[in-house]
């Protein structure tokens, strides 16, 4: 790690101890500009060290600072959160965890890059490249079988719960009834291992071929398009960006992105606008069917798709909101978890059926039926998600926040260095779960150990029953 990249991350670590005396004596617009001037300058110093924008690190990085400073900057010069939280702010601890994280992650990074004495070794690169390129065509009828079994799990899911007029009923009530289900079938996690698939298919096919690449990416849309019409009904943005992530990533995965062109722009801004108008119109689909006409007034209306473009107002701000929520009844006062979420979180993968005794309830579903009972009435699994900031914090307190994240740093950093290249099961597993990096940040550690833990088996289970398992040179 070269002297100015590591001078720049304590210069950056200073100006987040800047901020939060600033936000300590009250003074929150300037603490607020110097959280953005440091989450700013710690995202281009990432982008630095790990050398491009589509990998593991960055990933999170990028989406910690947007899930952790949405809330915050709408509190404080826009609308506020959402009406369901609390319109009681606490800005000063927020900030401080906020902070205590983003110095972790500069400290696990840098501290990964110190110990690491070797430059990296490119033929592990080609020999994977190779691997794929020669499992080229294998991954399209891999990837289209795929996809048939997940539009067919989840169809068979829907008529299970009741049939089309169901995803009318909302989000949270599918999922719910969904949950129920024993032996839910699994579409989510076999069309995620798909689109991985298809994406390396795409970034190794033969140039010559284009029109052919064409055809193939027309057929395998039109038969993810079930799944797709389902999720996209139901207003699911989440598992909608996964697959876009799991195909943009898998596409340049031997040409990561180093400089951002101005079709990124236009795509990411596309792609924005689209997640936000499901997000807008998720709770009127019913009138799809009802009132077509009705539908269409609303979900133009420039008042709503406005408000749904504002990150805070949406998901982002639930970082935020959830910790405030705690924060507001608790204080400093209360008893610590001890780490005991996330051995808990552990037992989640396992079926209930086989779990001796009684599985225990999820942190996520705790903290909602302590402070937003009325969303459990909308369903089992409904809720206002939750906040790995926030669950660091029940568990360890702020030093808790600082080491949490310090240890994941090292651990991405890792991930990207070491392990990304070094077999085809290592990159179909850093493919299908690089999205997570994203949805971490608003939830358990349960839930996203347990989306690992699900995909790598099938990984394992395909690349053992397929045969197609070659490690690469070290």
């Amino acid at each position: 790690m070269k002297n100015l990249k590591l001078l720049t991350g304590i210069l950056i670590i200073v100006i987040f101890l800047i901020s939060v005396l600033f936000s300590e004596n009250n003074n929150m617009n300037l603490s607020m500009v110097l959280i953005i001037l440091s989450s700013s300058m710690m995202l281009f110093w990432v982008k630095g060290i790990v050398g491009n924008y589509t990998n593991m690190t960055f990933f999170f990085v990028a989406f910690h600072i947007l899930y952790g400073i949405s809330g915050p900057i709408n509190v404080l010069w826009g609308d506020g959160l959402h009406r369901i939280f609390s319109q009681s702010y606490n800005l000063e601890p927020f900030i401080l965890a906020y902070s205590l994280a983003s110095i972790g992650l500069v400290i696990g990074i840098a501290y990964f890059n110190l110990l690491k004495k070797r430059s990296s070794d490119y033929s592990i690169e080609e020999n994977a490249l190779s691997t794929i390129q020669h499992k080229n065509t294998s991954f399209y009828k891999i990837s289209i079988l795929f996809s048939i079994i997940a539009s067919s799990f989840e169809v068979i899911n829907l008529i299970r719960v009741g049939g089309i007029e169901i995803l009318f009923g909302g989000k949270a009530t599918y999922q719910s009834l969904i949950s129920t289900l024993p032996l839910t079938l699994p579409s989510t996690e076999i069309i995620v291992l798909s689109y991985t698939l298809f994406g390396l298919y795409l970034s190794t096919a033969d140039e010559k071929k284009h029109k052919r690449k064409i055809i193939n990416s027309i057929m395998f849309l039109i038969i993810t398009l079930p799944f797709l019409s389902i999720k996209m009904l139901l207003g699911q943005r989440g598992i909608l960006l996964t697959l876009f992530v799991c195909l943009f990533i898998g596409i340049t995965y031997f040409k990561p992105i180093r400089k951002i062109k101005p079709k990124i722009v236009v795509i990411m801004l596309v792609l924005y606008l689209f997640m936000s108008f499901l997000f807008a119109n998720r709770s009127i689909a019913f009138l799809i069917v009802e009132n077509p006409s009705l539908f269409i007034e609303q979900a133009f209306s420039k008042e709503r798709l406005l408000d749904a473009l504002n990150p805070g107002s949406s998901e982002f701000g639930t970082t935020f909101g959830n910790f405030n929520e705690f924060y507001n009844k608790y204080n400093v006062d209360f008893q610590l978890e001890l780490g005991s979420s996330y051995l808990e979180g552990l037992v989640i993968p396992i079926p209930s059926f086989i779990y001796p005794g009684s599985k225990p309830k999820q942190i996520t579903y705790v903290f909602r039926d302590e402070f937003f009972l009325s969303e459990a009435s909308r369903g089992s699994i409904a809720g206002t998600g939750f906040s790995s900031l926030l669950e660091a914090y029940m568990n360890f307190h702020y030093i808790g926040i600082f080491i949490v994240y310090a240890i994941l740093a090292f651990y991405l950093q890792k991930t990207d260095k070491i392990y990304r290249y070094r077999s085809l099961y290592m990159m179909l597993l850093y493919l299908s779960t690089i999205s997570l990096t994203i949805s971490f940040h608003r939830s358990a550690f349960g839930t996203v150990f347990s989306s690992i833990f699900l995909i790598a088996v099938l990984v394992f289970i395909l690349t053992k029953t397929l045969k197609i398992t070659v490690k690469t040179n070290q």
